[in-house]
């Protein structure tokens, strides 16, 4: 067993994704975890046996610590603080191709992979690129919460419409969606559902009636809003940082057996068997009309199976077995 500590990092009831999803996992394995929100507080809150979620300023004792003490990064700007805490070793998980949407993080990224014995990645896009850099590098995709999303959901959520069916989308209401595409779509019979929390500058003032924004929900609500959903979209803009994202969303459309329509963006494109991948805007609302009405028993049990077998649960053991070949556990 060893303690993990994820460095500063999204609060852990906020935006419920992979560093909580990867600790929780990590903890329930019975290793002791650490979770240390970006919050200059000095709180301390057991969530489980094994996992604790505190503030910035808490102080850990790690006199105290089960060995080896490991240092989980998933914010490369976090690296200023890799002398606070002692530790063992060092392990940066790079989510996302930082260079151009949070260029400002670029002049930590160096630092952070020469510090790090370990380096996950979540992408083929990121593992091609990181890996020229660091020799441990592994690939290390999203995954599913099989707990939060069981096959069926029923209940309404109170301010879903009502009128149309609902093409929905879960996730960042950001800048990396092609709102040229979007502003396009709503102009159909469907009503238009993002559900998620706005992120950098935005313009979401559409003169239209059949779309919504309703803002972030609870983690936990997430598949009743899906479960409601006739199609489910990803209509990211196709360019470096996203054709190097995998994202979390897609697992959790196709656990509820949704048909999916995306842009072109790399990971989701290799999914052409299950998924509807568009290549102008055109083509994108022709796959949601197709989506909607073309649906069958045998799409829906293959998306189901995808998604059950890339489980979070698969990841943090795939995780574990890196470690231990790499002698770090």
């Amino acid at each position: 067993m060893a303690t993990f500590i994820q460095m500063p990092t999204v609060p852990y009831n906020k935006m419920y994704q992979r560093p909580q999803q990867i600790m929780r996992k990590l903890s329930e394995k019975g290793h002791t975890v650490y979770y240390i929100d970006n919050v200059n507080e000095d709180y301390f809150i057991k969530i489980n046996e094994n996992l604790y979620e505190v503030g910035v300023n808490y102080k850990i004792d790690v006199n105290k610590l089960v060995k080896p003490i490991i240092l989980w990064f998933s914010s490369p700007e976090q690296i200023t603080r890799i002398d606070s805490i002692y530790h063992d070793y060092v392990i940066y998980d790079i989510v996302d191709d930082y260079s151009h949407e949070f260029a400002v993080w670029n002049s930590y990224v160096e630092d952070m992979l020469n510090k790090s014995n370990i380096v996950f990645v979540t992408a083929d896009a990121l593992y091609r690129k990181f890996s020229k850099k660091h020799n441990k590098t592994y690939i290390i995709k999203n995954g599913l919460d099989i707990d939060n999303f069981p096959l069926t959901k029923n209940k309404i959520p109170h301010d879903l419409p009502r009128k149309r069916r609902i093409v929905g989308y879960v996730g960042a209401v950001a800048t990396w969606i092609d709102w040229e595409l979007v502003n396009y779509m709503i102009s159909s019979n469907y009503d238009f559902v993002f559900v998620g929390p706005k992120y950098g500058d935005v313009n979401l003032n559409f003169n239209k009636d059949n779309i919504y924004f309703l803002g972030e929900k609870r983690y936990e609500d997430l598949p009743y809003y899906i479960s409601n959903f006739s199609c489910c979209i990803i209509p990211f803009k196709v360019n470096e940082m996203t054709n190097s994202c995998n994202p979390i969303k897609l697992y959790e459309y196709m656990a509820l057996g949704k048909p999916v329509v995306s842009t072109g963006i790399y990971e989701v494109g290799k999914l052409q068997d299950i998924c509807y991948i568009s290549k102008g805007k055109n083509d994108f609302m022709k796959n949601i009309d197709i989506a909607i009405n073309g649906e069958t028993q045998q799409l829906i049990n293959s998306r189901r199976e995808f998604a059950l077998n890339n489980s979070w649960e698969k990841r943090v053991s795939n995780i574990i077995q890196v470690l231990e070949e790499n002698k770090l556990l």
